[in-house]
């Protein structure tokens, strides 16, 4: 299918999906903008949650989830007219939730130039061909590195391949804004909403890489890590102060299971 699908990845804890309505509502939109609109009318999005809604019924414990919507195209065909929503296919993937792979971990990253896309892309699609960004991870990726940053085309700070990013400054949080390099991220959505009861603000706006040098912490957030600390960017070591480590520990509790 070369990606043509629209995902989500989840944590599920003692057998109930963490942040399930937000999830669903990001997924329902990348649905209908790359499948829509479906004969069944109004009724499509009941349709879609009643058949996701069964795929969990028998999971237990606490797992990873991913989950794709898809639709299985004859070879060489694009699209024909109206479908229904129950034409859809659903794939379901899950793990185990490793403890010691996810959590309590700083991370490293090194920038890079993000994929250059239309626009147009809406910032809730979560589409899932990663193949732009598999290149760049060959491409840029050092020894020791966890992750890559995408710059913009004037060098601001995007997201990484896997997290929204957040800087903190005097503290104030800054975030890059919404659009086709910015997902509309569940754990994003949470921390700003929750942040503004410990930090002195939020600011959804561009932050420059010599801004995010002179950074007092920087940190990622996503659904299955929750919260983590950036400690390197690409040679520049970051150094967070006992007091906003604190703050940024306090937050995690605060939108993090």
């Amino acid at each position: 299918m070369y990606g043509e699908s629209v995902f989500t990845t989840m944590r599920m804890v003692d057998g109930s999906l963490l942040d399930w309505d937000l999830h669903f509502d990001r997924l329902k939109k990348g649905v209908e903008f790359l499948y829509g609109p479906f004969s069944d009318g109004e009724d499509w999005t009941y349709k879609l949650r009643n058949r996701l809604d069964v795929k969990f019924a028998d999971l237990t414990g606490d797992k990873v989830i991913r989950l794709s919507v898809y639709r299985e195209q004859s070879r060489g065909l694009i699209r024909t007219g109206l479908i229904s929503v129950t034409d859809l296919r659903i794939h379901l993937s899950h793990e185990p939730l490793d403890q010691s792979r996810y959590f309590n971990k700083t991370i490293k990253l090194r920038t890079c130039p993000a994929p250059v896309r239309p626009h147009w892309w809406p910032s809730y699609l979560k589409a899932g061909n990663y193949l732009e960004t598999i290149l760049a991870q060959k491409m840029y990726l050092r020894p020791g590195d966890d992750d890559i940053l995408f710059l913009s085309q004037d060098d601001t700070i995007l997201e990484s391949s896997v997290a929204n990013i957040f800087v903190v400054k005097h503290d104030k949080i800054y975030t890059a804004p919404l659009g086709p390099n910015v997902l509309d991220g569940v754990m994003r959505k949470k921390v700003i909403q929750s942040a503004a009861t410990i930090f002195q603000d939020v600011d959804e706006t561009e932050t420059t890489i010599e801004q995010l040098f002179k950074a007092d912490a920087v940190f990622g957030c996503n659904s299955i890590r929750g919260l983590f600390l950036v400690d390197k960017i690409d040679d520049h070591e970051m150094n967070v102060s006992e007091l906003f480590e604190e703050k940024i520990q306090r937050l995690k509790s605060k939108v993090f299971l």
